[in-house]
């Protein structure tokens, strides 16, 4: 039987303002010398820590791969990967050790690796891409994350999307921000802003990839 992250789909697209914004499965071990070059950008390394040689971040997500708690996604904007993100069932993610959580949570980690995609307001709906991806495709009432607390333009953004802040959770290499957004508080706001992307999707071909 599959667990509720395996059951979420290998490719998930999604438009906004005329922008593609995509979700692909991680290919192994095509896309290591991408998350490489990722895990290796200044940027990344104080929150991320995988600033590993390539062996490395092979065996890692080897690892990760094989944990069926998991999904890990490469993020894309307008045909091109830009970013990762990881999927994950927060009843069986070591987040359950610090909240009371439902079966059928589930929440993300994003990192964008290309820099030319910064400052182009592309964040917010990446942030709803994933958000999307989660609801249209689980029974996951609320979405949870537990970011850095010191990460504030991380708290402005995610504050606009219906992630509400809940508690502090001290955690080995951070003290982390518990969120919350709630499956209905998301689509009150954000439905048609889905809608719209559907319809978009319907006028042209989706693009077919290919997943090995």
């Amino acid at each position: 039987m599959k667990t509720i992250s395996q059951q979420l789909p290998d490719y998930f697209e999604y438009f906004e303002d005329g922008t593609q914004y995509y979700l692909r499965q991680v290919q192994y071990p095509q896309d290591i010398p991408l998350l490489h070059q990722w895990m290796h950008e200044p940027h990344v390394i104080p929150q991320w820590q995988l600033n590993k040689s390539e062996l490395e971040l092979q065996v890692y997500f080897d690892k990760m791969l094989a944990d069926d708690h998991h999904r890990l996604l490469i993020v894309g904007i307008d045909g091109k990967d830009v970013g990762y993100t990881e999927i994950y069932e927060g009843k069986r993610d070591r987040l359950s050790r610090y909240y009371d959580g439902d079966d059928n949570d589930l929440g993300w980690h994003l990192l964008f690796g290309d820099k030319s995609v910064f400052g182009k307001g592309f964040l917010r709906p990446t942030i709803r891409l994933l958000s999307f991806y989660i609801f249209e495709h689980s029974k996951a009432k609320k979405i949870v994350g537990e970011p850095d607390h010191t990460v504030k333009p991380y708290a402005a953004v995610v504050a606009e999307l219906c992630y509400e802040s809940q508690r502090l959770i001290p955690m080995p290499e951070k003290t982390a921000m518990l969120y919350y957004c709630f499956r209905e508080t998301f689509y009150n706001k954000f439905g048609d802003y889905y809608q719209t992307s559907q319809q978009q999707l319907a006028d042209q071909p989706a693009k077919l990839l290919s997943v090995t």
